[in-house]
């Protein structure tokens, strides 16, 4: 079991403070493989006692082991990913699109798509769907809102200067919220208003541990660097990507794609 799956099983035993080191490690673990405890605690604005007794707390003898665990656990991730073919090596702009692309195949192979499937029947069965994101997550939901209202004509997206609550009530309305690091208060309020009204909700954020997880019939995980703006754009693009055209394929509009009658140049 590896310290993710140890992190998810303890969570809720674990106290305020504990917590605070466990979403630190599941939103972005690569500190936790090359800083030492001390460095972390620091980061964290915690004590050195504290990371340690989070260790311990869920099932390890101490950091070093834990930071064994994550170190093998990122080398046998990214050790399977091919770099790509093109020489990036004196290509910063390639260099970049390479990093991109070692993201999103990661992101592609710790994903769990059975969730990813679970939500894209969620959808395709709703009445209505409304899409929220604040700040950067904005541009996911209105760019997902778009194209989910193309194929299933059911879709709004929820924008924050207008509208004031999410208002219908029954589990055939479905809110689809996107929720990262660190985590607007208007998206949490929307998402318990949400549950109140008994609507499905599917929850798009970068850890289970984050303020909104707990409310979703759905969650999917994207684990990116919660520090990095950057880094999120691309893997949560090709993510939603894959949850597009599935939807397509389910309600049999897959030539949405390319559908070249409609423009001038075909």
């Amino acid at each position: 079991m590896n310290y993710m799956k140890r992190t998810e099983l303890h969570h809720d035993k674990l106290t305020k403070g504990l917590k605070k080191v466990a979403e630190a490690l599941l939103t972005d673990p690569i500190p936790f493989a090359t800083f030492s405890a001390k460095k972390i605690a620091s980061l964290l604005d915690v004590s050195e006692t504290m990371v340690i007794r989070f260790c311990k707390a869920i099932g390890y003898d101490g950091y070093s082991e834990l930071q064994k665990d994550v170190q093998q656990t990122l080398l046998s991730l990214y050790g399977s990913i091919d770099q790509p073919a093109a020489d990036t090596n004196n290509n910063t702009f390639a260099q970049i699109m390479a990093m991109d692309q070692k993201n999103i195949a990661a992101t592609a192979a710790s994903i769990d798509w059975t969730i990813g499937s679970q939500i894209v029947e969620a959808l395709v069965g709703a009445k209505q769907i409304k899409v929220v994101g604040y700040y950067h997550s904005f541009s996911y939901a209105h760019w997902f809102s778009f194209l989910l209202h193309f194929l299933l004509k059911n879709t709004y997206l929820y924008r924050p200067e207008t509208d004031m609550n999410i208002g219908e009530k029954g589990k055939e309305h479905c809110l689809v919220i996107f929720s990262y690091y660190r985590y607007a208060l208007d998206s949490i309020r929307l998402v318990e208003e949400a549950k109140q009204n008994g609507n499905t909700i599917i929850v798009i954020t970068d850890s289970k541990l984050s303020p909104v997880a707990k409310y979703g019939d759905y969650v999917l995980n994207i684990q990116i660097s919660q520090k990095s703006i950057l880094e999120k754009g691309p893997v949560t693009f090709s993510v939603l990507n894959t949850l597009i055209l599935h939807i397509a394929q389910k309600v049999q509009k897959l030539d949405f794609v390319n559908p070249t009658n409609k423009y001038y140049i075909e």
